[in-house]
């Protein structure tokens, strides 16, 4: 098993994030029993079981875990030295999983001492679309590169949301998908002009996910101007994402008014 800390190589570390989703992918197709595992509210069995796969994984190359499933232990933060942590969601999406809905996805950030390093989001339910970066050095797609074109007009755009937006919302359309990751991601890749969070998500919902827009360009925030780098398994952030900064304002314009 390759180790690694924050001298290593980006490439090989990405090369790795790849194979950890690999190993969930397999998991997943071996996966038939869908029901809950009555360890946490709204938890699958499934996500444990894949939690175990991803966890062992990375905690035995050297990083300390932070995964929805199974929290975090022996992180001190900020992190300090050579210490790279790795936030995971196992299965997001796993409702959509659960029902045989092809939108789901392994998602791993990659952080060290100077904040997101690498991300990847592996969609597992067939397609094997992978969105990837690494600071810096910009993100893509099945290994096409991403950039945002950006879009002002609110009155065509196609919007991700998680809960509902308020009426009217002032956008041509939206969409609600049930996979943060991914819809998150799709703004980096233009199939949705933004992205906004009218609930809440753990960090692991969305950080990878914002590593990769922001490399392709799009523009990042919080519904309330908080931080989205968060350790805390408890804390929840509202991620609103966009294709220029006049949408980014309008969505969390919007979403402010409806959470108020």
């Amino acid at each position: 098993m390759p180790q690694f800390d924050y001298e290593s190589d980006d490439r090989e570390l990405m090369s790795f994030l790849h194979d950890v989703a690999d190993a969930a992918a397999d998991t997943l197709d071996e996966i038939r029993d869908w029901s809950m595992s009555g360890e946490r509210e709204g938890q699958y069995s499934a996500d444990v079981v894949v939690d175990d796969v991803v966890v062992d994984m990375l905690e035995a190359a050297g990083f300390i875990v932070l995964s929805e499933e199974s929290g975090v232990a022996g992180l001190e933060w900020p992190i300090r030295d050579n210490q790279l942590l790795a936030v995971v969601d196992p299965i997001d999406g796993s409702t959509n999983a659960s029902k045989g809905l092809p939108w789901f996805a392994t998602s791993i950030c990659v952080v060290d001492r100077d904040g997101p390093r690498a991300a990847l989001v592996a969609e597992q339910s067939g397609s094997e679309t992978r969105y990837a970066a690494t600071r810096g050095a910009g993100a893509n797609c099945d290994g096409v590169p991403l950039q945002v074109h950006p879009l002002e007009d609110a009155n065509i755009a196609v919007i991700g949301t998680n809960g509902i937006p308020p009426t009217p919302h002032g956008w041509w359309q939206f969409r609600t998908m049930g996979a943060a990751a991914l819809d998150i991601s799709l703004v980096a890749k233009g199939g949705l002009d933004g992205f906004v969070d009218y609930h809440d998500h753990g960090v692991w919902d969305y950080l990878a996910a914002v590593l990769i827009c922001r490399e392709a360009g799009a523009c990042v925030g919080e519904v309330h101007g908080r931080d989205l780098m968060v350790v805390d398994p408890t804390e929840r952030r509202s991620p609103v994402v966009a294709s220029s900064p006049l949408l980014l304002q309008n969505l969390i314009s919007s979403a402010q008014r409806q959470l108020s």
